[in-house]
């Protein structure tokens, strides 16, 4: 019994070492201790002041779909990074429930000349809301 307890403890230790060993080598594979800095997506879209063209597309198409005018006639007049406080992009309907997470997006703004339409988009434009 006390044979089988050694090995017991033993294997214990050994898998508490490897897994301590293991967290500690990957956080510090390159001599630093981590830091919460930007992705590489959340850099670009603070240097770039132009949405993609996907997000803008988007936009277009649910203005188009709402309204009778041709997208030929839409002008995107400003765009502009942003992070929003949740996955309704801070334009949460009344009894909606939204992701309680940061959102990185856009704030474009379209006019067709007569009207002009703000519009709130996630980083893709798989979620657009309008803001005004």
């Amino acid at each position: 019994m006390e044979k089988s307890m050694r090995k017991f403890c033993l294997c214990c230790c050994l898998v508490i070492v490897i897994s301590v060993w293991g967290c500690q080598s990957s956080d510090t594979s390159n001599g630093t201790q981590p830091t919460s800095e930007p992705t590489i997506n959340q850099e670009t879209m603070n240097k770039n002041t132009e949405a993609p063209q996907a997000v803008i597309d988007a936009v277009f198409n649910d203005i188009t779909s709402n309204n009778t005018i041709e997208s030929e006639n839409l002008q995107v007049t400003q765009t502009e990074a942003n992070t929003w406080p949740d996955g309704c992009l801070g334009l949460a309907k009344p009894d909606e429930m939204c992701t309680q997470a940061l959102v990185e997006g856009w704030r474009i703004t379209v006019t067709d000349g007569q009207t002009t339409w703000v519009y709130r988009t996630d980083q893709t434009g798989q979620t657009v809301r309008t803001e005004s």
